[in-house]
């Protein structure tokens, strides 16, 4: 089981990196190639880089000719990002199945994203629908996650910063999340109040990696005093 669980910490390490690193690579590229008119941080959603057409859609000018590459990092991060969930799920007490379903419907989220556009043909097909629901499930399912399991890890001395950072990044996404809807025509950069309820998700599985690969992300330390525990009685009857 112990080296199990010194295969599982690394890998998941690895998943939980390298999908943010595909998702802000392909965000920036992305942007970077949309010039008539500029791509703004501030204004423009997320999701304007993944619109397959052009035109204007709830007040913002589409026109991203590299759509491709953004909605293969939405995938690709979803995907990385479900895959590490589960990983991690093996490598804590408590949770478990929390942990898995949870990154699993974070990921469907991300992957209903790339696969339905935001934009006015998708308003006119009928598949808006789906990107929201894409959207809201990535955007609260990580948020979520990341709340529920700092909550649980501050109870540990082990994992208790670790915790207390996920508790700050969720509860700031979730609260970012709900200003964006409360706020939505309002005149505000709602791209980037949307962008505090995203980039908290990659700033989470950046602060799980670097728990991870010092060992120290899996809150063990109850069952392990336990074992301890039981093992002083049996001496002490003998």
């Amino acid at each position: 089981m112990a080296n199990i669980m010194k295969l599982l910490r690394p890998l998941a390490a690895a998943t939980f990196i390298l999908g943010p690193a595909i998702y802000l690579a392909a965000e920036a590229i992305t942007a970077a190639a949309w010039k008539s008119p500029s791509y703004s941080y501030a204004d423009n959603w997320i999701s304007d880089l993944g619109s397959a057409t052009s035109g204007v859609f709830q007040g913002r000018e589409l026109n991203s000719p590299l759509h491709v590459v953004m909605n293969t990092g939405f995938i690709v991060q979803g995907l990385l990002f479900g895959i590490a969930t589960v990983l991690l799920s093996r490598t804590i007490s408590g949770r478990r199945t929390f942990t898995a379903v949870t990154g699993i419907v974070t990921m469907i989220g991300y992957i209903l994203v790339g696969t339905f556009h935001g934009s006015l043909q998708a308003q006119q097909n009928g598949t808006l629908p789906l990107h929201f629901t894409g959207a809201t499930l990535a955007i609260v399912g990580g948020n979520v996650l990341a709340l529920v399991l700092g909550i649980h890890w501050r109870k540990i001395l082990e994992t208790r910063l670790i915790g207390l950072v996920s508790i700050v990044v969720g509860a700031f996404g979730l609260v970012s999340v709900t200003a964006l809807f409360i706020t939505f025509g309002a005149g505000l950069p709602s791209g980037a109040i949307e962008r505090g309820s995203v980039y908290t998700i990659v700033i989470w599985q950046l602060a799980v990696v670097s728990v991870l690969l010092r060992g120290q992300a899996n809150s063990r330390a109850p069952r392990v005093a336990a074992t301890s525990a039981s093992t002083n009685t049996a001496s002490t009857s003998n």
